[in-house]
């Protein structure tokens, strides 16, 4: 019996030593590399805060519905400009931005779901006549805000550049006392980041007027291979959510329903 166990004994241990080593060998699992999603500054839908974290109504969405797809992502903030051609490159691989944004037509799929509709409004000072659609603005001193799209509302102003007087402004604020001071007409801007700047900064005399609604969309990278796939899987998961009444708290954001 004991010749028979020591002869075993050899086989036994070589056969685990064999096994040992094809498990040491075996690749390991690993993560795949987050993709990135560009956002511009657009408080309280997306900015980066003191500590350099991405924060906004648009970013916290954005991370429920890429935690539902397990999709990894890390968030980055980029001026418009940087952003529209870091989605043409692959470099940054997602975003959001107006529907149908002529911009990414060629370098981008489109989602079908919004993620939110937006008030587009005209501010202007208490006593200039109102305006209820674009065309009034044809002979005016108009403000717009560098970098944004402003969806179909965009492609008139290129066309109709000639027929007014367009400034773009950088910041909400510069943009808001420009009009305060008489110094332009018109504003057109996103209602809930201008409301939030007039309360801010104690803006007074002005008055709005909301001309037009824009849904926002996702929009996915072209030189991603699976790029219809990815905007697909986030139009499921974005209904899902919605669906189930998940999304962040609008409220919580002073964002204002359309």
């Amino acid at each position: 019996m004991s010749l028979r166990r020591s002869s075993r004994t050899p086989l036994l241990t070589s056969l685990l030593f064999s096994v040992l080593l094809l498990s040491m060998e075996a690749p390991a699992q690993t993560e795949p590399e987050p993709l990135e999603f560009g956002y511009i500054h657009l408080p309280p839908f997306g900015y980066t805060d003191s500590e350099g974290q991405s924060k906004g109504y648009l970013v916290e969405l954005a991370r429920q519905v890429f935690s539902a797809m397990d999709q990894p992502v890390r968030f980055v903030q980029h001026p418009a400009t940087r952003l529209y051609r870091q989605i043409d490159s692959g470099e940054t691989a997602f975003t959001l931005a107006a529907d149908d944004l002529h911009r990414l037509k060629n370098t981008a799929v489109e989602a079908e779901e919004p993620a939110i509709t937006l008030n587009l409004t005209v501010y202007r000072f208490k006593d200039t006549q109102p305006v209820s659609d674009v065309e009034q603005l044809k002979g005016h001193h108009v403000v717009l805000m560098k970098g944004y799209s402003y969806g179909e509302l965009g492609r008139f102003f290129e066309a109709e550049s000639d027929a007014m007087h367009i400034t773009e402004a950088r910041t909400h604020q510069s943009a808001l006392q420009m009009i305060q001071f008489g110094r332009a007409d018109y504003l057109l801007n996103y209602q809930t980041p201008a409301d939030t700047t007039i309360a801010q900064h104690g803006l007074t005399g002005l008055e709005s007027d909301v001309i037009a609604q824009l849904d926002v969309h996702f929009f996915v990278s072209k030189m991603l291979e699976n790029a219809q796939a990815l905007a697909d899987e986030w139009d499921q998961n974005l209904r899902d959510i919605k669906r189930d009444d998940r999304q962040p708290s609008k409220e919580s954001y002073n964002i204002k329903s359309p």
